[in-house]
């Protein structure tokens, strides 16, 4: 079963075409990594799928059900508002730059949605909270403001609050990019505790060996078009723009 189902997808930003007609599945326990150079539209199909970015053309599948799709009349229409909001609920993403409330605790940060999106009850929410921090090493850390943490434990707090739906998929786009080496292993470390669960993730990433190691699948993107995907690209890649992105690897 797929979780993530792009096809044809093309988005424009004025006469500048980002995406031009991308197909891209995910299964089931999958995690995918998308690399390639800067403008090459990887993080701007991360924001299509998330419903950032609105596309121009296509059709998305999260979990089986559509959130957009184009007719024949050639005019893309996204889910209703009802279950636009139970799609998102299907998938959590994980920004660059944490994205945290600052003048949010911890704890209000990973709640929030769950009691007044989700409907969950206090006491739920607390617990979920409880747990994933725990699970993240930063349970006495649920009363602090974002301010008063590291990079490493605000992109944590950011990946509890993405978890915290239970999603199906959880999309990260370049989670490591704000972080110093020291800290970004930290991050890829509870990534790779992820994919062990087998958590279905699409990972846009700069961090060549950690795609290469724990990706399911690797996706080159370069110029709005996939170039080429593969489990060993990286090792082994075929085409010639993979071959000359990755030389500096």
């Amino acid at each position: 079963m797929n979780v993530l189902e792009m096809k044809n997808i093309h988005k424009s930003f004025g006469s500048l075409e980002v995406l031009k007609g991308i197909d891209l599945n995910v299964a089931k326990g999958e995690v995918v990594g998308i690399i390639g150079p800067s403008g090459g539209g990887k993080s701007t199909l991360l924001r299509c799928a998330t419903t950032l970015e609105q596309i121009d053309k296509g059709t998305i599948t999260i979990a089986g059900d559509t959130l957009a799709s184009t007719g024949e009349d050639g005019v893309t229409r996204y889910a209703d508002k009802k279950s636009l909001q139970e799609i998102r609920g299907k998938f959590g993403l994980v920004f660059q730059n944490f994205n945290l409330f600052p003048h949010f605790s911890v704890r209000r940060n990973i709640t929030e949605s769950l009691i007044h999106v989700h409907k969950k009850s206090k006491d739920e929410a607390d617990a979920i909270c409880d747990s994933l921090l725990k699970k993240l090493g930063m349970l006495e850390k649920a009363n602090a403001y974002p301010c008063n943490l590291s990079g490493g434990q605000q992109q944590r707090v950011s990946i509890a609050r993405a978890l915290a739906v239970n999603p199906d998929i959880l999309f990260f786009d370049e989670p490591t990019s704000a972080l110093d080496p020291e800290l970004t292993s930290g991050i890829l470390k509870v990534i790779r505790e992820l994919a062990e669960e087998h958590m279905t993730m699409v990972i846009v990433t700069h961090e060549m060996a950690f795609a290469r190691d724990v990706a399911d699948k690797l996706v080159f993107m370069d110029g709005g078009v996939i170039v080429e995907q593969g489990r060993d690209i990286i090792s082994n890649p075929q085409m010639e723009r993979t071959k000359e992105f990755l030389a500096g690897y």
